[in-house]
């Protein structure tokens, strides 16, 4: 059709009027044609599903389609639709990965707690900051 961004979002947007799918699908990397295009097809009536990893244009999908995968989740839903164990394997070990982050950063922050309550002078307070800061400078970089 054209190489232009709005010249093609024109396009698609009369055809999806004219035509009136009852579903559409927006998947990918969008800009600012995401708005256009999950308008018109909530002026039509379709059900809508859209899934981006671009953060600026999260709300507009949000606001017009029925279904959203935001972030993280428009990779792992073809892992999911598709039932492989590798992809499903791999998405296991990211998040058992992202437990292990997260349980670090709260005994960071309990420990430095700790040490801040008992007070840095004494000896226990001195231990509490010092695990905390091997925590953040050894095992969580």
């Amino acid at each position: 059709v054209t190489d232009e961004q709005f010249g093609y979002v024109a396009y698609v947007q009369g055809m999806m009027v004219r035509e009136k799918p009852a579903a559409c699908f927006y998947m990918g990397a969008f800009f600012a044609e995401s708005l256009i295009l999950a308008e018109t097809g909530n002026t039509i009536g379709a059900i809508q599903v859209a899934g981006t990893a671009m953060p600026a244009q999260l709300p507009f999908f949000v606001a017009a389609c029925d279904y959203t995968l935001i972030g993280e989740e428009f990779f792992a839903a073809s892992a999911y639709l598709s039932g492989e164990p590798d992809q499903l394997g791999s998405l296991k070990g990211q998040d058992v990965g992202k437990i292990i982050v997260a349980a670090g950063i709260i005994i960071g922050v309990f420990l430095l707690t700790l040490g801040t309550i008992v007070g840095p002078e004494t000896s226990l307070g001195t231990a509490f900051i010092t695990a905390a800061e091997y925590l953040k400078s050894v095992i969580l970089t």
